[in-house]
């Protein structure tokens, strides 16, 4: 098969798809872990205190139930359209441009030769293209979230909310937090990528190395898939954290006055400022509040992002290319046996 056919339009059509089926899947799962990420990050209150104010929330199941007690199921699985317009919207650009960037690496000699710079570089390529793609529909998704719940805030939609935080804020306040997101995405997907082809490797070789067996189409079961996928998740965000909670900071102060039932607000008019308050009132623990359920999150929204693209692929994407394959073979064989009756026949009136 040609370079062409194997990245044909369909094709690509198919990756595109792969990448929101993943995306919808991974967000349904994670969502509520999402919640008590941006509800923990956008804290000030120390979690414990005995000589001041405990903040709100101090744990993962009394968050849990706090959110439940307050605002009920919905409470929990708030921000789920927002979140999953924007999970579709990040997988589909993120899945369809790695695909892509690698297609066009293997035709570079030095990143045929060297996989892991490709994989590092095309991955956190792609995932800077998805986010900028999906800004607009965080911004909504953690207001929504991050809102008091009977707030004109809490109740954006999608694409609406999008348009009415553009009319009234203008490109900055739909962009809020783009150009840390991007500082931060690029080292993360990067790295994502990278460890999760890394350890797939190592459990390829390892498992030929147990059973003696090749596995020259290198195979993994789907439970260690999904751990490879896990770990690379934690892993990746663990180096990255700190960036994640001023990135959200950074978004609050459009909309404080929404946020009266939450405490005090950080002072982020800045990414400066956001550095320095937090360092002077929470010292280095407040970057990394909320991390325990962003690490769950991470590692299972890696898991279910890979394994579910993974399988799709192999069930959908690489079936259509093997059908392009024997196509191809076929035309080609017919193109064949044509030239050969053509020159017989001219052969024969001699």
């Amino acid at each position: 098969m040609t370079n062409s056919h194997a990245n044909s339009p369909t094709v690509q059509i198919l990756q595109a798809v792969g990448g929101g089926v993943s995306g919808a899947v991974t967000r349904f799962i994670t969502q509520p872990f999402d919640v008590l990420k941006i509800r923990f990050q956008l804290q000030v209150e120390p979690l414990r205190s005995k000589h001041l104010k405990a903040s709100k929330y101090v744990g993962m199941l009394q968050a849990f139930r706090k959110i439940y007690g307050e605002e009920g199921v919905r409470g929990i699985w708030k921000g789920h359209l927002a979140g999953q317009v924007m999970s579709i919207t990040y997988a589909v650009v993120q899945f369809w441009s790695y695909e892509q960037l690698r297609h066009a690496a293997h035709q570079s000699p030095f990143f045929s030769e060297h996989m892991n710079y490709s994989y590092f570089i095309c991955g956190g390529i792609a995932g800077c293209c998805g986010t900028i793609c999906a800004q607009p529909f965080d911004v909504i998704r953690t207001r929504v979230v991050a809102a008091d719940p009977d707030s004109r805030t809490s109740k954006l939609r999608p694409v609406s909310g999008a348009f009415r935080v553009f009319r009234n804020e203008g490109f900055r306040g739909i962009s809020s937090g783009l150009m840390l997101t991007l500082l931060q995405i690029y080292p993360l997907v990067g790295a994502n990528f990278l460890f999760y082809k890394i350890f797939n490797q190592m459990i390829v070789q390892l498992g030929e190395y147990i059973t003696d067996v090749p596995n020259p189409k290198h195979t993994i079961p789907g439970p260690l898939l999904f751990l490879s996928a896990g770990l690379s998740g934690v892993i990746s965000k663990m180096l990255i954290y700190p960036a994640d909670v001023i990135k959200k900071r950074s978004m609050l102060h459009h909309f404080e006055g929404d946020r009266k039932s939450f405490g005090r607000n950080p002072q982020c008019r800045s990414v400066r400022q956001c550095i320095v308050n937090t360092m002077k009132h929470e010292g280095v623990a407040g970057f990394y509040k909320g991390m325990l359920p962003t690490l769950y999150k991470s590692g299972v929204m890696s898991a279910c992002y890979f394994t579910v693209y993974d399988y799709y692929n192999h069930y959908v994407t690489h079936s259509y290319q093997r059908y392009e394959r024997s196509r191809q073979k076929e035309q080609d064989e017919k193109k064949r046996n044509k030239k050969a009756k053509a020159k017989d026949k001219k052969s024969s009136t001699f």
